[in-house]
């Protein structure tokens, strides 16, 4: 009875601050404005406020009424499925709180509701489906694109939650020349950093318009997370994976321990083989996971892990084929941003915001800069035992990883003010 007694007033004051301010012109903040119901002048500058307060309010009242309709027509859906289905009752709450979060975020930024809520719906449906039979992931997954198209729902889901406009790529034309080089068979390894569990589908969505097929094809070198979570599963499917199991989670539960070192095994072997191939893009976080606030809020690259760098280069090494290293900056934690527990149970909680993102490719890392030590003798070639190779590993991976968070600050001067 309090809240429907506050909300009736609040309904009350926005509607008669309407009415009040509908009977008075719009005038100069500068001069003193006669308000025709009272007869006597007021500052312009508070009946401005005033007009703003009820637009505010105005405002909240239409997002708090959306709110509560897709509130209920998502809740309705759900129950509607749990009916003929069984889902995890963690991941029921999980589904109506995720998706109606996506669905407010649509409204607020004028999306077109009939259309994403078909999206929603697609993916609701690819999602029980994964509950019931949970798809198995190989050490190498190539995205699933029949007879339903994984690649596009990701890609058209994500795409409702990026401020397009806003978004930013800087150094397209590092790119451009990485599409050259795959093109003539050599490799390109992207070290990033790593915001977003819908890092790869925010990639596409920035870059398929104006590089058709580039994302499309590009490897993610992905942790159990994104292969093992109900709600991750589908958009997974739709990506090149090389799925691992990470060093923070090879050792949990002890008895799949050597399960899944030698599943990494498997992996590394794969990998091996595509880059003598040639002719790969593959997008890996040497941090091993994403990025976390700071003590004031602020997001920061992670640290990378040189010893993940390290490897790269020694299976490129191995290919003997070209292989190019480029640092890339992504800034997407305001669309989906991690949880601050780091390593929590699967079947995390999941947000979303309508927000700009961005891409920073840099140049290419000139390699022959940095000495390698050897782990053979003569491996890698010209590889050198005058200094540890931990200490040149270590040099290597500081300097890629001071251009990634480098150019990461640039971007987040830019986008930051731009997210409410």
């Amino acid at each position: 009875l309090r809240m429907m007694r506050e909300s009736a007033l609040v309904i009350f004051a926005a509607s008669a601050t309407s009415l009040l301010l509908d009977r008075m012109p719009a005038a100069p903040l500068a001069v003193s404005c006669r308000w025709p119901l009272l007869q006597v002048p007021v500052p312009c500058m508070i009946v401005e406020q005033l007009r703003s307060a009820a637009t505010a309010a105005s405002d909240a009242l239409q997002v708090s009424a959306a709110a509560a309709v897709v509130e209920k027509k998502i809740a309705e859906k759900l129950r509607k499925v749990q009916e003929k289905n069984t889902i995890p009752e963690r991941y029921a709450t999980l589904i109506q709180s995720f998706f109606t979060s996506y669905m407010m975020e649509i409204f607020r930024a004028g999306g077109d509701m009939d259309k994403y809520e078909a999206i929603l719906t697609s993916l609701m449906k690819r999602v029980l489906e994964t509950a019931k039979d949970p798809y198995a992931f190989e050490p190498y997954h190539q995205a699933i694109r029949e007879p339903f198209d994984y690649y596009d729902l990701g890609c058209s889901f994500a795409e409702g939650m990026v401020d397009a406009n806003a978004s930013k790529i800087m150094g397209l034309d590092q790119a451009s020349k990485m599409a050259e080089q795959i093109a003539n068979g050599d490799n390109v390894i992207l070290l990033a950093n790593h915001q977003s569990e819908a890092d790869p589908q925010i990639f596409s969505v920035l870059l398929d318009p104006i590089m058709p097929g580039f994302a499309e094809r590009t490897v993610f070198v992905a942790g159990d997370r994104v292969t093992t979570d109900l709600l991750a599963m589908p958009f997974s499917m739709g990506r090149n994976l090389l799925c691992i199991f990470s060093k923070k989670h090879v050792d949990h539960p002890p008895e799949l321990k050597s399960h899944k070192q030698r599943h990494n095994r498997r992996v590394m072997k794969k990998m091996q083989e595509m880059l003598t191939a040639g002719g790969q893009c593959i997008w890996v976080a040497p941090s091993g996971g994403r990025d976390r606030p700071n003590s004031v809020g602020e997001f920061q690259v992670a640290q990378f892990d040189s010893k993940s760098i390290e490897m790269f280069r020694l299976m490129s090494d191995k290919a003997n084929r070209p292989t190019h290293f480029y640092p890339l900056s992504m800034f997407t934690y305001p669309i989906c941003p991690p949880p601050v527990q780091v390593g929590g149970e699967i079947g995390e909680t999941r947000t979303v915001k309508y927000a700009p993102a961005a891409l920073h490719f840099a140049e290419e890392v000139d390699l022959s800069r940095f000495a390698e030590g050897c782990l053979t003798n003569d491996f890698p070639r010209d590889c050198t035992t005058a200094e540890s190779r931990e200490l040149l590993r270590e040099n290597l991976s500081r300097h890629i990883h001071g251009i990634v968070a480098e150019n990461y600050r640039a971007l987040s001067a830019v986008l930051e003010p731009m997210i409410r």
